[in-house]
């Protein structure tokens, strides 16, 4: 890269923010102009154009409009600038004192971007403006009056006030010259802000008896050509001698002062000693004569104690160094004023964070950016400018770039200058919109930073075609329906926005590319037919579909639309064989042709497709004569013996039906002669070929049935064997007692009142026989040893009443399985079998007190025991009570056991 030329390629514009201070600074091309203050519009400053060292290639197509791009905000009222071909003109008359005050140079800075197809250029402009000697200098007062003592020493010295001069360098105030006397000259003394004043020197002891005053005149003259002066009256009074002049400390004060130094803070206590006594000894303190305005709105000095404080704030940027004389006189006749200079200097503080100028090189609409996505890489987007009024550290700034993901960068192009660059081809398509953040911040302690936020939102180019969802595309229309019938809906996508984004379709003939004459599409993607179809003729159509969107260059994509004719039943049967005449035929039968012979055969096509060309042949009149037709093969045959001797002549009319909807239908009538011929031994009807698939069909169902009745006796055999298992691992868990944990106390009724009894002997067995209900089996009353066990022992076990034995009742009692450590009390009661006049006496007063002890049992001790235990009736008095009707009490959570056919159900 050629030193003060930055170059980048430029297609759209783009930008996104990304930066580093470590990036290679590239010094740009700087172009300096330099005109005078006062020239006449419009005069020519000079042509960018001139100085643009790239030469674009002429055969290449170039973006139509601007060239330059002014990048600055402002170049100054007076500058006009011309985007084609960068010319500077001054557009009004020029006031270099206006435009730039005091400051000894001027010069009016800005940014122009030379941009072309590929590239693009940067300009930094310095139009410095000249001054020219326009302004005379001025004193403060065309008057003004100092004092001297008549005892005052040889070299004594008396500021005068300074004259003003708006031009610089040379044409501002070169030097001072006083009318001719004999007592007083000039010293001419450039303060320390650099303005020339005069100082009155005494060189001739005064005596008050000659003379009381000296009028004096003093002349301000500048180094312009030609020269410029101005000038102002001195009248010098010489007053009598006092004996003694105040003394400061120091003839010189030095004084720093931080810009952010508050108001009324004391900046300096000065003092003087004055040795009189009585008023000639009181001092008093008040600015010098010189000391300008401004100076006055700053500080403040009180005018008894010396006192020097700060009466509004002050400003380094506008100001560093403030010189300042004070003078202290006593309050005696005729006194003799000393005087002190102060030198102020303000020192800089981090009060003015970095200021951003953030220029778009693409146009702005709301503050949004509008850059292109055909932008590519290292293409210029913006320009970023960097100011900090403060000073050293404080006013070096850094400049970072986010929110570019990878896109943009920062890249420096001068000092305090940066540009926004590409760093990758954009794609509307992904990422549409760009929030930029150029974060600005100086090394000031503490640093003060500056954010701006450049939003860009990429423009679109047409650089997607549009897209189908499918290559291949399929539609249906019946046959016969009329033009203008819909078919289906193709629709394409296209990425872009816009017209770029608004698709078009038309349709091809693939066969001759040319537009289709059999079907249209509108704009919504919908297919209608042009025309009517018929299946028998074209069956199917191939067809281009191309989609168009409406930018520039036009893209296209295509897709292959199949149009499929459907059928319709629209074409009746066709008999061809035997054939017709008027809708007859004549067949020859050979005379005692047996039942199966095969008289004729009937065959017929139909020019449909599908269902509509399936036939099926029936005999719609003649089938009584003994004759048959195979409905799929149209064969007639003779299905039963005929009488040939009762006629010579037999008509029978055929019908030929399709399967379409609705089904059309053909007729032939077939005339069958007798002839004297023999039957062929070859032309019998086979029945077989029919009954094939149904013998398949029986073999098929008795398979299945083979596999259901195997899967059902293997399932039985699995769950009778895990319900085996079942009862040997359930063992005693069902009676109380018998598990790992003791049974609660057992309450039972016991004749008319309820009593609790121990919990079972384990040494009792409670397995079931299993061989039924009746007891005598169980293995506790087995007597097959011929010893009866004796359970009197056991009589309170089990709770068994004298009654329920007498009956012939099992020694054990039934009892419902209950878990030990339910929380609910179980309750069973069963009254006894006995006749039907003993219930119908009883019924009530049994009823009523079973009832009521039931319930306050459950009510009283359901938190003391789990089971009632219940006695069963003998066996083989059953048949007795079988039909008679048992009366259940209970009072349970569980489900209630009832008697039905001697054994017990969940009721």
């Amino acid at each position: 890269m050629e030193r003060g030329l930055l170059f980048a390629r430029i297609l759209g514009v783009t930008l996104v923010c990304v930066s580093l201070l470590s990036e290679v600074v590239s010094e740009e091309r700087t172009v300096r102009y330099k005109i005078y203050e006062e020239v006449r519009p419009p005069t020519v400053i000079g042509t960018l154009a001139s100085n643009v060292t790239w030469t674009p290639d002429k055969t290449r197509r170039t973006f139509p409009g601007i060239r330059f791009k002014l990048m600055s905000p402002s170049t100054g009222s007076f500058i006009r600038f011309r985007e084609s071909d960068g010319r500077l003109t001054v557009e009004e008359r020029v006031d270099r004192e206006r435009v730039c005050k005091g400051n000894p140079r001027c010069v009016i800075t800005f940014d122009v971007a030379f941009v072309s197809a590929e590239q693009f250029e940067l300009f930094h402009v310095e139009v410095e403006v000249l001054d020219v000697n326009d302004n005379s200098p001025e004193f403060p007062r065309v008057e003004c009056t100092v004092e001297i003592s008549e005892s005052a020493a040889l070299g004594t010295r008396i500021a005068l006030d300074a004259a003003e001069d708006a031009d610089v360098g040379s044409n501002s105030i070169q030097t001072y010259h006083l009318s001719e006397n004999t007592h007083f000259s000039i010293d001419v003394v450039t303060r320390v802000d650099g303005v020339k004043y005069a100082e009155l020197v005494l060189v001739k002891e005064l005596d008050r008896e000659s003379r009381t005053f000296f009028a004096l005149k003093l002349v301000a003259a500048d180094g312009g050509h030609p020269a410029k002066s101005g000038a102002t009256n001195v009248t010098v009074k010489v007053k009598d001698a006092n004996d003694n002049s105040p003394l400061f400390d120091h003839s010189h004060y030095s004084v720093d002062v931080p810009e952010d130094t508050p108001v009324d803070s004391l900046l300096l206590d000065l003092n003087a000693v004055d040795p009189d006594e009585g008023l000639n000894g009181q001092v008093v303190y008040e600015f010098g004569k010189q000391v300008t305005k401004k100076i006055r709105q700053l500080f403040k000095l009180d005018y008894k104690t010396g006192h020097l404080t700060l009466q509004s704030p002050v400003d380094y940027e506008d100001e560093t160094t403030y010189e300042i004389d004070v003078q202290a006189t006593d309050l005696g006749h005729n006194p003799m004023p000393s005087v002190c200079k102060i030198i102020i200097n303000i020192r800089d503080v981090n009060d003015n964070p970095p200021e951003i100028i953030l220029t778009s090189i693409t146009s702005v609409t709301d503050g949004v950016a509008h850059v292109s996505e055909a932008t590519g890489p290292d293409i210029l987007v913006a320009l970023i400018g960097i100011k900090d009024k403060d000073t050293g550290a404080n006013g070096q700034v850094s400049c970072t770039l986010n929110g570019g993901h990878g896109n943009f960068r920062l890249k420096r192009a001068y000092e305090g200058s940066y540009t926004i660059v590409t760093m990758a081809p954009l794609d509307r398509e992904k990422i549409p919109e760009y929030n930029l953040t150029v974060v600005a911040e100086d090394f000031g302690v503490p640093p003060l930073r500056m954010v701006t936020h450049y939003i860009i939102w990429l423009t679109d180019v047409n650089d997607n075609a549009p897209t189908f969802s499918a290559k291949i595309y399929e539609g249906f229309i019946e046959e016969n329906q009329l033009p203008g019938t819909y078919i289906t809906t193709i629709l394409a996508s296209d990425q872009d926005s816009g017209l770029n984004g608004e698709i078009t379709y038309e349709l091809f003939d693939s066969d001759t590319n040319s537009v289709s004459r059999f079907a249209i599409m509108n704009q919504a993607g919908n297919v209608y037919a042009l025309q009517s179809f018929n299946y028998e003729v074209t069956k199917r159509l191939d067809l281009r579909v191309q989609a168009s969107d409406r930018g520039w260059p036009q893209l296209h994509s295509n897709a292959v639309l199949i149009i499929n004719i459907v059928d319709q039943n629209d074409n009746t049967p066709s008999i061809t064989q035997p054939p017709l005449v008027n809708g007859s035929a004549e067949i020859q039968l050979p005379r005692d042709a047996p039942p199966g012979y095969i008289v004729t055969r009937i065959a017929a096509k139909d020019s449909d497709a599908g269902l509509n060309a399936e036939l099926t042949y029936k005999l719609y009149d003649g089938g009584d004569f003994g004759f048959a037709i195979d409905p799929n093969t149209g064969e007639i045959y003779i299905n039963r013996k005929i009488a040939y001797d009762e006629y010579d002549l037999w008509k029978v009319l055929v019908t030929v039906n399709d399967n379409g909807h609705p089904s059309l239908t053909s007729t032939a009538t077939i005339h069958f002669t007798l002839t004297e011929s023999t039957p062929s031994n070859g032309n019998f009807y086979d029945e077989r070929e029919d009954s094939e698939p149904k013998q398949w069909m029986l073999i098929l169902i008795l398979a299945l049935t083979s596999s259901s009745l195997l899967f059902l006796a293997i399932l039985s055999f699995i769950l009778c064997k895990s319900r085996k298992n079942g009862q040997k691992r359930q063992g005693y868990s069902t009676l109380p007692g018998y598990g790992k944990d003791n049974a609660r106390p057992i309450t039972v009724w016991k004749g008319n009142s309820m009593m609790t009894i121990a919990v079972r002997d384990p040494q009792i067995s409670g397995k079931d026989s299993g061989k039924g209900d009746s007891d005598v089996n169980d293995s506790d009353s087995d007597i097959s040893e011929g010893l009866k066990k004796d359970y009197t022992s056991y009589k309170g076990l089990w709770a068994c009443t004298s009654e329920c034995r007498i009956l012939g009742h099992s020694d054990r009692c039934w009892s419902p399985s209950v878990s030990v450590n339910s929380r609910h009390l179980s309750t069973f009661s069963r009254t006894r079998p006995c006749s039907q006049a003993t219930l119908q006496r009883s019924s009530y007063d049994t009823q009523t007190n079973r009832s009521v002890a039931l319930h306050s049992l459950t009510e009283d001790q359901q938190s003391q025991y789990d089971y009632i235990h219940v006695c069963s009736p003998q066996s083989q008095r059953r048949q007795d009570s079988e039909n008679t009707d048992v009366q259940v009490f209970t009072h349970s959570t569980k489900p209630i056991a009832t008697e039905s056919s001697g054994r017990f159900t969940e009721a």
